[in-house]
């Protein structure tokens, strides 16, 4: 059993919709700073995971799905557990947060792919 978080705004409709319609050129940036973010969210979950032998840190992963959705998550069976605790190991909550600090700058880098990108159309 691995540990998966995701952050997925497909589930809302109107996103949805808009995403389907959207051009395949703001699309691709899009997909672009999901995966910037993506990468900044897994430096960060590495700095915050617990280490013993680095196995923990050396499975956090991140991707960018065509539905552009951005999944992190770490392999390694125990994550789970080192994530939300037990009863014998208290919580660490690495990638809780590591998203949490870069949900600011993605909505900000969002906006600026959209800017962009209309002003070169």
């Amino acid at each position: 059993m691995t540990v998966k978080i995701e952050v997925d705004v497909s589930e809302v409709e109107a996103f949805a919709e808009a995403l389907k319609q959207m051009p395949e050129q703001l699309r691709e940036r899009f997909a672009g700073v999901l995966g910037e973010i993506g990468q900044q969210i897994v430096v960060r979950a590495r700095a915050y995971a617990p280490v013993r032998t680095g196995a923990l840190r050396a499975s956090i992963y991140q991707t960018v799905t065509r539905d552009l959705v951005l999944r992190v998550g770490a392999y390694v069976y125990y994550a789970i557990f080192q994530e939300f605790g037990t009863r014998y190991i208290a919580p660490r909550y690495f990638l809780t947060r590591a998203i949490q600090e870069n949900l600011p700058l993605l909505a900000f880098a969002m906006q600026e792919a959209i800017s962009q990108t209309w002003e070169s159309l």
